[in-house]
């Protein structure tokens, strides 16, 4: 599986992505590359942060609220891993990108301010109390 945000599928693609369509148009594209399936993330767009998975077959939306935070660095990585991390213990594909954006969302949702800049999440809050 592969996991570019919109400036990657860009990249790989040659698309310039604006629109909805344009992101099925950058899957297929990515799939047409020999990859397995792929998630487009949307976290560079506007509106509500919608990631599209996409499995050479089907199409699936995961959409999650937009927060407003400078600490997102390290989301990619995160989604990436938690996604790893999902289909290691036996999720199927499109389950384990459901468990992974729920994760970076909260992960988002949960995170503080530390030093300047672009700060990090909050991987570990669901242990914090």
């Amino acid at each position: 599986m592969v996991t570019p945000n919109i400036p990657e599928a860009e990249t790989l693609t040659g698309l310039t992505i604006v629109t909805d369509d344009d992101v099925r148009k950058a899957a297929q594209s990515i799939i047409g590359m020999g990859a397995a399936s792929v998630v487009v993330k949307g976290g560079h767009r506007e509106g509500p942060a919608t990631d599209l998975y996409y499995d050479g077959t089907n199409f699936r939306e995961f959409t999650s609220p937009r927060f407003e935070t400078v600490n997102t660095h390290g989301t990619g990585c995160t989604f990436a891993s938690a996604l790893a991390a999902g289909m290691a213990k036996g999720s199927k594909a499109e389950e384990a990108v459901g468990q992974a954006k729920e994760f970076v969302t909260e992960a988002i949702r949960s995170s503080f301010p530390i030093g300047l800049g672009h700060g990090p999440l909050h991987h570990f809050y669901n242990f914090w109390h």
